[in-house]
This record gives C-alpha cells, sequence and structure tokens, in this order.
C-alpha cells in the first residue's frame, strides 16, 4: 500500500537516529507539502552525520574527508550537498570544494576525453641545427653570465630565452627564404640582413610594427651576448626599432590607448570598488558555493594587484605561510622573490583591508574562531586555489579584461603614475615595490593622467575595507 506524504514525514525521525532534531523538523514540515527535489536526501543526511559522530567532529567542524566518505558516488554527493544547503544551513559547505572538484575532474576524464587530433604546426623558424655555425656556437651564452663587451649580462629566464630562439630562428628563415629567391644575406649584423628580415615579415608573416620590433629586440638582445656586433650594426638595428616603435604607437597604441581608455572611466580604486562589491555579494551566496568561493577569490586578487604591485605571474604563484604570512595581530606580511628578476620585494606589512580579504577566502562560509585550524590545512598551498594546483595563465587577466578591459600588468603602470604624481621624492620606494633592479626600468612606468582623485579614493576605500 501506498503511504502518504504525511506518513512519511512522520517516520522520517526513526529513519535519520544521528540527523539533529531541527534538520529532520524542518525535512517534516517541507515532505508534508511537497516531495524532496533529490530522492535519498534522507539516507545521504543520516550518512553524513554518522560519519561526522564517528569523527568526533561538530558540524561546524567538518572536514573534505566527511564528504568524500559520505559521497561515495557523483550522484550521492551531489544530494548530499543539496540536502546540507536546503536542510543543515548551518554546515559549511567549503570543506566539500575540493571533493567536487575530484568528481568534476572524474566527469570530464570519463565522458569529455576526445581523441588527440593532430593539428598543423605553428613552428615557422628553423631549429638550431640549422643555423650559420656562429649563430649556433653562441646558444650556450644564453644560459650564463657573460661580459662580451666588458658589460656584465645576467643568464637569460626560461621564458625570455626561448624568446630569442624563436626570434633568431625566424631570422634564419629569413635567410633560407632569401637564398632561395636568388638573394644571400650575410650571417653577420649589418643594414643588409635587418632589411632582408624586415622584407621576409613583411612579405611571409604579415606582422605589424610593433611584432617586428619585438622579434628585432629578440635578436639584437641575442647577437649583444654572442658578440658579434661592430660599433655601425649596433647603431644600425636600435635605430630600426626605434622607428619600428614610433610606427607601432602612431598605428597601433596598444597598451598605452587602453590605459587613456580606462582613466576616462576608472581610477585605481575601481578596482577596489570592484573587490568590496565583490566580496559583499559573495556574502549574499551559500558559502560553499563555486561562485562564492570565485568572487572571493576575485576579491583578494584585485587588493592584492593594487597593494602590492605585483607581476600577476608571481601573484599566481602565491604560497600561504611562504610568501604571504600571517603575524599574530593578524597582518599579513609581503616577501616574495620575484620570477622575472630574482629580486626579493621589501613590502612588508599588507593593508589591513586587504588582509581581511585574504583571511576572509581562506576561511570560506566557517566560523572566524577556525582560522587557525583552517590556517594549518593550507600551509605551503597556492593562495588563490587553496590546493597544490595554480591557476592557469592568463586567469588574472580574464578577470580584468571583462570588468575593467585592461591587461594586469597596466595595474602597475597606474601604481607608479600615482607614486610619481603625488610623491616625486619618493622614486626609491616605487622601485622596492614594482621590484625593479634600477631606476631607469621604472621610467617607462609612466602615463599622461593626474592621480590626485584615485589617492583620495584609496584612503577613504582602504578604510571602508578594513572595517
Amino acid at each position: 500500500m501506498t503511504k502518504t506524504r504525511d506518513q512519511r514525514a512522520g517516520e522520517l525521525p526513526a529513519r535519520m537516529p544521528h540527523v539533529p532534531r531541527n534538520v529532520v523538523e524542518r525535512m517534516q514540515d517541507h515532505l508534508r507539502q511537497k516531495e524532496f527535489s533529490q530522492r535519498g536526501m534522507p539516507a545521504a543526511l543520516e550518512a553524513f552525520f554518522v560519519e561526522l559522530y564517528n569523527s568526533g567532529l561538530a558540524p561546524e567542524q567538518v572536514t573534505a574527508e566527511v564528504f568524500r566518505l559520505t559521497g561515495t558516488s557523483r550522484s550521492r554527493f551531489r544530494c548530499l550537498v543539496a540536502a546540507l544547503r536546503q536542510f543543515a544551513p548551518d554546515v559549511p559547505l567549503s570543506p566539500s570544494v575540493p571533493v567536487k572538484q575530484e568528481w568534476d575532474r572524474w566527469l570530464n576524464a570519463r565522458y569529455n576525453k576526445k581523441e588527440k587530433v593532430e593539428g598543423p604546426t605553428r613552428l615557422v623558424g628553423l631549429a638550431p641545427d640549422h643555423w650559420p655555425v656562429a649563430w649556433r656556437t653562441a646558444l650556450p651564452t644564453l644560459e650564463r653570465s657573460v661580459r662580451p663587451y666588458g658589460v656584465r649580462l645576467k643568464p637569460l629566464a626560461p621564458k625570455t630565452k626561448s624568446a630569442l630562439v624563436s626570434a633568431v630562428g625566424l631570422l634564419a628563415r629569413a635567410r633560407s627564404w632569401a637564398a632561395s629567391r636568388g638573394v644571400d644575406l650575410p650571417e653577420c649584423p649589418s643594414d643588409e640582413l635587418y632589411d632582408g628580415f624586415l622584407h621576409y615579415l613583411d612579405e611571409e608573416r604579415n606582422v605589424s610594427f610593433g611584432t617586428a620590433r619585438d622579434y628585432l629586440q629578440c635578436v639584437r638582445m641575442f647577437f649583444l651576448r654572442a658578440g658579434l656586433f661592430d660599433e655601425e650594426s649596433f647603431e644600425a638595428i636600435g635605430e630600426l626599432i626605434s622607428a619600428l616603435h614610433c610606427e607601432a604607437v602612431a598605428t597601433d597604441p596598444g597598451k598605452w590607448e587602453r590605459l587613456k581608455e580606462f582613466r576616462t572611466r576608472f581610477t585605481l580604486a575601481g578596482l577596489l570598488d570592484e573587490a568590496d562589491a565583490a566580496r559583499a555579494e559573495a556574502e549574499c551566496l551559500p558559502g560553499g558555493s563555486t561562485s562564492a568561493f570565485k568572487l572571493r577569490q576575485k576579491a583578494m586578487i584585485y587588493a592584492l594587484l593594487v597593494n602590492t604591485g605585483d607581476r600577476q605571474g608571481d601573484l599566481r604563484e602565491y604560497r600561504v605561510g611562504v610568501d604571504l604570512c600571517r603575524s599574530d595581530t593578524g597582518d599579513w606580511g609581503h616577501g616574495i622573490r620575484q620570477n622575472k628578476t630574482g629580486n626579493k620585494k621589501d613590502l612588508d606589512l599588507l593593508w589591513p583591508g586587504t588582509s581581511a580579504l585574504i583571511d576572509r577566502f581562506i576561511l570560506g562560509d566557517r566560523p572566524d574562531w577556525m582560522l587557525a585550524q583552517r590556517l594549518g590545512e593550507v600551509e605551503g598551498m597556492n593562495l588563490l586555489t587553496l590546493s597544490e594546483r595554480v591557476v592557469a595563465e592568463g586567469y588574472i587577466n580574464r578577470r580584468l579584461a571583462q570588468d575593467f578591459g585592461i591587461h594586469g600588468h597596466l595595474v602597475r603602470t597606474l601604481i607608479a603614475d600615482l607614486l610619481r604624481r603625488a610623491r616625486p621624492d619618493a622614486l626609491w620606494a616605487l622601485q622596492k615595490m614594482l621590484g625593479h633592479t634600477n631606476r631607469t626600468t621604472q621610467r617607462v612606468y609612466r602615463s599622461d593622467f593626474d592621480e590626485s582623485v584615485a589617492v583620495r579614493n584609496f584612503d577613504a576605500l582602504i578604510g571602508t575595507l578594513a572595517n
């Protein structure tokens, strides 16, 4: 005989002896009105609270392992999370996020796996084996300190080395292309070699002035380390790079145009406004949801970008307790060594508002008194993911492009401009903050805008975040 909903509601307490009474009563009230959204909710909740009991944990202290032991299948895990969100909202769901990610990876591996398709290669330049001997023998100079003209040149970072090899490979391809047309380009740096390279880039690659300039800058760096320049060829390539730069700015302003557009709509404080708005929006969502996690993450990222002026590549790899450490007074301290320059920045303590956003991101929807325990759990982990994983390259840029239409590096430019306008006597502080090797490097971080409004907004908004 089919039982009515009232009869089934009356039987719930017997089926769920380990579930708190208030949770059971909520489920009874719901069942008398309509069916549960998913089958198996009573059984999932009973199993969940049994695991809590066996682990000796209060509901507020739930761990990812409890969710893992209860959610033995993806459907059961989803049923459990839905039941907790609906009938036991006091139970924090943040610890369930790693388990959800595990099941998502399992689902993608099982159903979305595609056979690898071999696409056309994008490598155009010649490999070093096909370079002229003088170029090939200079390759080791990219990985060690050299003094070809008396000035010490440090070893190159892997990404910079890769760019140089790619550009010189394309130059070698240009010589081969010219030879097939009956033109022999010289091996040594010269006007003829540069002109042939630019002709190839224009005819075969159809690159912009800015891209051609970048290729020549890499070629200049390579030949400089190789010691192949004479005074005339070095001056010639410098003049050519300057001319290409002027053409690029005139036809494709790029960074500076985007900066001007940004400054007509925002100040630096706009990033902090967006950080505060993201924090407020996250508080209105279920604490353990992915949406709330990403909003708290965005709020923290924007505050750190403005507070520290770090390159986004360094920000992606922050580690809790290693690159950022929390003091007993609740302040977070910053002490990274930058990937690009190897320099250690000297910023000391972060703003109170930034520290508060970091605390809230690490806690999720947990109560404040669990912060010490939570810090122990994520010690040494990546700050942006709270796991061993690092967010994808370009992740921060996509966030900024969506909200402001700018590149992450432009934030550093705006910070430099702010300090130069507001405190022109503090260039040493700008050098320390941006992590530049010398003051010549920091002079390129300059725009044409007055930042006095941003200074006032900084003070007002930092106070708001700190409170």
